[in-house]
């Protein structure tokens, strides 16, 4: 039998950090954060910021670990003594390149294979327990930091089986779902966690804390 490496998971990393090594300038790790991460409204960025946005107003332990790629969703957020599974879907109508017409804001709510990063291996097909959509709604800006203002955002919140069976979804489908503003996320949000165990939809599993403890 092979040993597996064991996953490598991320610690908190602090912006004066140095690089190090031969020839190597003057350089931070807030230097790389600048280059890398300041188009903010380049899809997948503002898709992270997206996902940053909704576990701070969910409170899903944004504090206690950094975000994970590989995770086998976006975030998992406590009610009670449960931890849910939270998918966060990220469109805009205005893009960071040139258009000639306004974008029309469009989510994937296919099901997955989920990476377990435990196992180095892909799970079943499946969704998460709860779908956020959030939507930058500006239709002009003019620059990446307009995404840092959470009164541009809009959201709608989904439990799994209240999604429609198609593989993507427009925002206006999901007119049905009640529209919030950041400061209403949470309680959206448990709308939609209680509206899930109504249908038995969402089993017992153990909080983050628990884990920590095993």
């Amino acid at each position: 039998m092979t040993d597996t490496l064991g996953p490598l998971r991320p610690d908190f990393l602090h912006g004066e950090l140095p690089f190090s090594g031969a020839g190597t300038p003057s350089l931070q790790l807030r230097d790389y954060w600048r280059w890398s991460a300041s188009c903010l409204l380049d899809n997948t960025s503002r898709g992270v910021l997206a996902e940053f946005l909704v576990a701070t107003a969910l409170r899903a332990f944004v504090r206690e670990r950094p975000r994970s790629e590989w995770d086998a969703y976006d975030l998992q957020a406590e009610v009670g003594d449960r931890d849910v599974a939270v998918e966060v879907k990220s469109s805009a109508r205005v893009q960071s390149w040139a258009q000639r017409k306004l974008s029309s804001p469009q989510f994937s709510i296919a099901p997955t294979r989920k990476w377990n990063p435990a196992t180095g291996r892909y799970g079943d097909e499946g969704r998460a327990d709860v779908y956020v959509f959030c939507l930058f709604t500006p239709t002009r800006v003019d620059s990446h930091a307009a995404a840092l203002n959470v009164d541009h955002w809009q959201f709608r919140v989904a439990a799994e089986p209240e999604l429609p069976s198609q593989r993507a979804v427009g925002w206006n489908r999901l007119s049905g779902f009640q529209m919030c503003g950041y400061q209403d996320l949470r309680g959206e949000f448990e709308a939609a966690v209680a509206r899930l165990e109504k249908t038995g939809g969402l089993g017992s599993s153990p909080t983050e804390s628990d884990r920590s403890n095993g």
